[in-house]
């Protein structure tokens, strides 16, 4: 893919995320529904050689198969992570575990996979392009098709416990000097311009797949 920043002298930037992905050979048992995804994000300009400029983490939680093999959603929803816990008390309902209704009316949800962003980072030289976006959309593309949400929690790095306790991070990261609720509502419309949607006041970011996909055939046959 290629992208271009106004008023900036690197020109063209070639860009691609590379995944690393782990799965174990054995029968599954209940963390063999869980896998954690890595995506390093490489870009290249006219000026400047290929190199890394950020990467990208994300879960994707496959309850559809767990069920199929006698594994239901509380096991993988509360037993695994907090992390899981957290978004599976919001979208599942406890008692059945299934998705709410309410959600399932609303999102047009097929399918109760999940896939979780759960984290973004890029280079300081290489924000304002896109390739965030492009690395979020193209990580939905490759693991998000068979799930029902893609969901996350926008909040800016700079403020999360792991950077307030190392100056290095927040060095490294060189991210602008602003209030922690500016910070937030302008990561929350930028998840917001990629197709999440707030759910109520949870802080919980999602986007459904099926109305992603009628939306992308939608814009296709406009073009």
């Amino acid at each position: 893919m290629e992208h271009r920043k106004s008023g900036q002298s690197t020109g063209f930037v070639t860009a691609s995320i590379e995944f690393v992905h782990r799965a174990a050979l054995r029968d599954p048992v209940d963390e063999d529904f869980v896998h954690s995804i890595a995506g390093k994000i490489i870009a290249e300009t006219q000026e400047i050689a290929e190199q890394e400029v950020g990467h990208l983490e994300a879960m994707l939680v496959q309850f559809d198969d767990a069920l199929d093999y006698g594994i239901d959603t509380f096991r993988l929803g509360d037993g695994l992570s907090g992390e899981i816990s957290e978004y599976w008390e919001r979208l599942f309902h406890v008692e059945t575990g299934y998705i709410k209704q309410d959600l399932q009316a609303d999102y047009e949800v097929l399918s109760m996979d999940l896939l979780i962003v759960e984290h973004l980072e890029l280079h300081p030289k290489f924000r304002g392009l896109g390739l965030g976006e492009a690395a979020i959309n193209r990580t939905i593309d490759v693991f998000g098709t068979n799930c029902g949400f893609v969901a996350c929690q926008p909040w800016p790095m700079q403020f999360t416990p792991a950077a307030k306790a190392d100056p290095a991070v927040l060095a490294r990261l060189a991210l602008p000097d602003i209030k922690e609720g500016v910070a937030v509502e302008k990561l929350r419309k930028y998840v917001a311009r990629i197709g999440f949607w707030s759910l109520g006041d949870t802080g919980i970011y999602v986007m459904s797949m099926s109305q992603r996909t009628w939306k992308n055939r939608r814009q296709n046959k406009t073009h």
